[in-house]
Order: C-alpha cells, then sequence, then structure tokens
C-alpha cells in the first residue's frame, strides 16, 4: 500500500478580501437544463461587492475593480469555495467580461469546480485576456438542476505591494433577540385606515376564500432568495399568513405572485390584468405593491404609481393594498416620493430603510442588529435573511392592524396627490385588441420567443413576459396603429443581442422618439410614454427602423392605451 506523497510547502497566505462571503446560488427555474445564476459585476457593483462584503476603503483599490486592465494589475488569482448537499457534486463557475459596447463578445474564463467546501485558486496569469476586454461583467454559476443550490464564497488574493485589511465573517442574527423585534417594529411607516385589511383577515379566519397578491419588480420575483421560490420574502409571508390568519391548514388562502425584474409601476399598470386578475378571473382580496427600488425610471415620477395604486383600489371587490418600500445597499428608496400617495389613500406602509439603513453605520446610535453583507444578497437585492425580515416586517404591520379597532371606511373619491391619468389603462397586444383599433403590421410580422420570463406564483418554470408581440421581419414597412385614445404606452423589448437596432415613433406625422433597445445591455421589458393628453381622439402611430438599422429587427411587446379623459 502506498501512502500519501509529501505535500508541498504551503505557499504565504496573500493578503485579498471576499466578494461574495457563504452566498447562495440556485434555485431557479432551469434553462435548457441548467440552472444559471449570475452575479453581475458591472458598474458600480463589483465596487459594492468589494466594500460592503470585503470591507475595502482604500479608493486606489476600489478603482481598479471598475476595468478588467485595473483587475489584472490588483488581482493575483480568484479563491472559490463551493459547498453543495452532495459533496461530490460540481458545479461550473463562469468569469465573464464585457466589452466596451456591452455583455457581447468579452472573454469567458469557465471552470468546473466540486462542491465538497475546499477552495480552488484559479490564478490570473493562466488565463488569456483578448484586448477586447474591458469590464469585469459577471460571475455565472451552473448547476444541475438535481444540484438545485450551492453556497460559494469567492475571494480576491492581491499581487504584492497591494494591502487591505482582514474581514471576519459576521456573528449570526438572532431573530428571537429584543434588538430584532425592535428593528422590525421600526420598518411600520404607516398604519394607514385598517377597514379593508381586517376584512380580509376576517375572511380568512372564516375559512372564506381569500386571495393575496404580491405585485412588483425583481425583489417580489424572488431575487436573492435561494430557492427562489420558497425563501422569496412574499412566499415566506403568505405561507405565515396560512397559518396565523387561516382556518384550518390554510389551504383556502391562495397565492398570486408577480414579480418581473426591472420593471416599473409603468410597467404593472400593463401587466395587472394578466399577472393579478388572470384577465378578470381572480379578484385579489390583498395586494401588496413593490416597486419603491424600482420606479426611478418612471417617466412621470409618481403619477404611474399613484395611477397603480388607484387602480387596485378601485377593483369591484375593493382589495387591500399594502405599500411596501425595499431597499438598495447605498442606503436609498423612493420613500419621499410614494409615501405621500400612501398617506393620501391611508394605506399601511413598510419601509426596509428605516428598519436597517440607520443601523447598518458603526457610529449609528442603534444597535447593529445585522451588516449590510448579511442583509443583501447584492447591491440591489435581499439575501435569505433580507427576505425574511421584509417577511417579519409585513407581518408585523399585519398583526398591529389586527389588533386595532376597525376604521370606517375611507371616502371613495380622494383627490389624487400627483394625478392617476393612467389607472384606467388597458393593454394592446397581437392578442388582445379590445379598442378596436386599426394595426397594419407592415415588416413587423414575426413573433418573439426569446422573451423575459419569470416564474410567476408557485411555478417551477418561467412564464414569458408579453408573448403576443410583433417583431420586425423582412422588409422595411413601417407598423402602423391608428385609434382613439387620450394616452398611449409603448411596451418594447431591450436587449443586447446586437441584430437589434433602434426605431422612430412617429406620432401624427411628427418624430416622438428614437428608441435604442440595445441601451439597457439585457433581454428586458421597456415601458415608455407616447403622448399623453386631456381628452380622447384619433391618432395615428408609426414605428419604422431608423435608416442606419433597417437591416436589423425590433419587437414591439405591446402598447397600454386610455380611452377616458
Amino acid at each position: 500500500m502506498t501512502g500519501p506523497l509529501a505535500p508541498m510547502d504551503p505557499q504565504e497566505k496573500r493578503q485579498g478580501f471576499y466578494v461574495l462571503l457563504d452566498k447562495e446560488v440556485g434555485g431557479l427555474p432551469p434553462e435548457n437544463g441548467t440552472v444559471r445564476h449570475p452575479i453581475h459585476l458591472d458598474g458600480d457593483r463589483l465596487v459594492t461587492f468589494a466594500k460592503i462584503v470585503g470591507g475595502v476603503t482604500d479608493e486606489a483599490i476600489l478603482d481598479k475593480l471598475t476595468t478588467v486592465q485595473g483587475f489584472r494589475d490588483l488581482v493575483h488569482s480568484i479563491g472559490i469555495t463551493v459547498t453543495t448537499a452532495d459533496p461530490a457534486a460540481t458545479v461550473g463557475f463562469c468569469f465573464l467580461c464585457y466589452t466596451a459596447d456591452g455583455p457581447c463578445g468579452g472573454s469567458d474564463h469557465g471552470f468546473r469546480l466540486t462542491g465538497d467546501g475546499v477552495e480552488r485558486v484559479i490564478p490570473l496569469d493562466t488565463l488569456t485576456w483578448p484586448e477586447r476586454d474591458a469590464v469585469p461583467g459577471q460571475f455565472l454559476f451552473l448547476l444541475a438542476p438535481e444540484v438545485d443550490t450551492a453556497t460559494v464564497t469567492l475571494k480576491l488574493y492581491l499581487n504584492d505591494g497591494y494591502t487591505v485589511p482582514e474581514v471576519d465573517p459576521d456573528p449570526p442574527v438572532d431573530l428571537e433577540s429584543q434588538d430584532y423585534r425592535d428593528l422590525v417594529a421600526r420598518s411600520f411607516l404607516s398604519g394607514g385606515n385598517n377597514h379593508r385589511l381586517k376584512a380580509v383577515l376576517r375572511k380568512a379566519r372564516a375559512g372564506e376564500d381569500v386571495t393575496v397578491a404580491f405585485l412588483g419588480g425583481s425583489i417580489t420575483q424572488g431575487a436573492g432568495a435561494v430557492p427562489t421560490q420558497e425563501r422569496c420574502y412574499a412566499r415566506e409571508t403568505f405561507r405565515r399568513m396560512q397559518k396565523r390568519y387561516g382556518a384550518g391548514d390554510g389551504s383556502h388562502l391562495h397565492y398570486i405572485k408577480a414579480g418581473v425584474g426591472g420593471t416599473p409601476s409603468e410597467t404593472a399598470l400593463l401587466r395587472y390584468d394578466r399577472d393579478i386578475t388572470r384577465n378578470g378571473t381572480v379578484q385579489p382580496d390583498l395586494v401588496v405593491v413593490e416597486f419603491a427600488v424600482n420606479d426611478a425610471s418612471d417617466e412621470t415620477e409618481g403619477v404611474c404609481y399613484e395611477s397603480l395604486v388607484k387602480k387596485i383600489l378601485s377593483q369591484p371587490n375593493h382589495p387591500a393594498v399594502i405599500l411596501l418600500f425595499a431597499v438598495f445597499a447605498n442606503d436609498w428608496n423612493l420613500k419621499e416620493r410614494l409615501a405621500p400617495i400612501g398617506w393620501r389613500y391611508q394605506l399601511p406602509m413598510v419601509d426596509l430603510l428605516e428598519a436597517v439603513s440607520p443601523q447598518f453605520s458603526k457610529n449609528s446610535d442603534r444597535h447593529r442588529v445585522m451588516t449590510k453583507r448579511q442583509y443583501f444578497y447584492d447591491v440591489y437585492h435581499p439575501s435569505n435573511l433580507g427576505h425574511r425580515l421584509m417577511s417579519d416586517c409585513l407581518l408585523y404591520l399585519i398583526d398591529r392592524l389586527d389588533h386595532q379597532q376597525e376604521m370606517a371606511e375611507p371616502l371613495p373619491e380622494i383627490p389624487p396627490y400627483y394625478g392617476v391619468e393612467y389607472a384606467d389603462v388597458h393593454l394592446l397586444d397581437r392578442k388582445d385588441n379590445c379598442a378596436g383599433a386599426d394595426i397594419r403590421p407592415g415588416s413587423f410580422t414575426g413573433r418573439d420567443t426569446d422573451l423575459q420570463a419569470v416564474p410567476l406564483d408557485d411555478d417551477l418554470e418561467n412564464t414569458p413576459q408579453f408573448p403576443y408581440n410583433w417583431q420586425k421581419a423582412e422588409g422595411n414597412d413601417p407598423f402602423v396603429l391608428e385609434l382613439t385614445c387620450s394616452a398611449l404606452l409603448l411596451e418594447f423589448k431591450d436587449s443586447a443581442d446586437p441584430q437589434f437596432g433602434r426605431v422612430e415613433v412617429w406620432v401624427d406625422g411628427a418624430q416622438c422618439k428614437v428608441l435604442d433597445p440595445r441601451e439597457a445591455g439585457w433581454t428586458h421589458c421597456h415601458t415608455t410614454i407616447l403622448f399623453h393628453e386631456p381628452t380622447p381622439r384619433r391618432h395615428r402611430v408609426a414605428i419604422f427602423m431608423t435608416e442606419k438599422d433597417r437591416e436589423k429587427t425590433f419587437t414591439i411587446l405591446g402598447f397600454g392605451y386610455v380611452i377616458s379623459a
């Protein structure tokens, strides 16, 4: 029997810092047999990881992380640890770089890693770096469906001459402590009028059917939660509502989750009837609305959000509405813009910024309960702990209102704060043309199937968004739409594919907009307002490729129209 070979002398430990620490990945619906879990690094994301996870404050080092050349000057090697339930399972890891023009065309460094919890170190000088690489793009983890989830830690070891402070992992968060309960209580922004919510709880306790819906962006979709569908705040909240307020096993409570990453309330207005009411077949009793970190792109700066709130409140079954304000890692949300809407309509509101951000700082007079590294999965999305906290905050609000004396319902006609011009918006697409519009698709005769897709409700499969679309095919004839309306929104597809090009949008014979679907850099639903007028009248809209992009393609996902004045 041959014994083990004598090991090499250990190498001196290089200085380094974490950018991922015990991060859970996976738990998403597979695509073509593989679960793809990207962790994006472009923009300020990698810098933020270095700050939050690695504790790096040296601006010279942080600046190195913004380009591939700087990254190579700074980083000697990448240390990766992967832990899976089966230590023999393997997980793919790719380090992708982007070119100056976007995600396409950069290098892709791929490896297979064993999930045994042993660190693998990849020296950068063993990799090939083409000149076209401009910025670090993403860490991509590839899991077989049977692996489902993995826990990963990634540390950047530095070249000689660079020093950073060593950061120890954080102590565990005590969810039963008084400090944690105080943190949850601080999220209570407003109780509003409890009449509608108490009616929902009465129905639930009486064993009547109750539908709880969650409408929002990527956080509501479940981003950052692993597994996404099980650990997202929406599922956690619903499951606990079943136990706390339902009769028997709570099976008479029904769950709708309709979060779509990167979409603001502008897009939610067009999605509401399809993704929440399921084309009028479902009437939710309670709707949680989460757009406080997505609505920076709202062209109306609050009108679309208020229109969405009004649209929900005006449903014939009088649903309850809770406004949920999530938070980004830079301690930001749109509470200052959106909370006045909640106060105007006397709605319950939960604010995560007030709950967690003040205590993140070591200099805060509030006792630190958790760190940013613990709360955030990345710079935008909460971790499993963050999703759990969001659920705790929602349940704290519901419990508090449950124990109050019931109020009289607010007056039905409340003057708007910003405006509700889009509350009666309806979707017009290739399937639904209730407006009786005259549509001449011209060269837009194709149907795009490569769409933004998300798992709705408890689904394990992705649902494509806006599948009844028009994609530009051969030829250069314009898409022409004629209809009578007072406002019109256009939904189109963003894409990083270089085959997509810009279009001109003309309304009533004058150029309205030039739209570039590649600007966002990923496959994504994009809403823009074409016009809004005081009264409805007949309009003609023409959409065609720009002269430079005549041979490229563009996808019209649909329109949102308002007929009423």
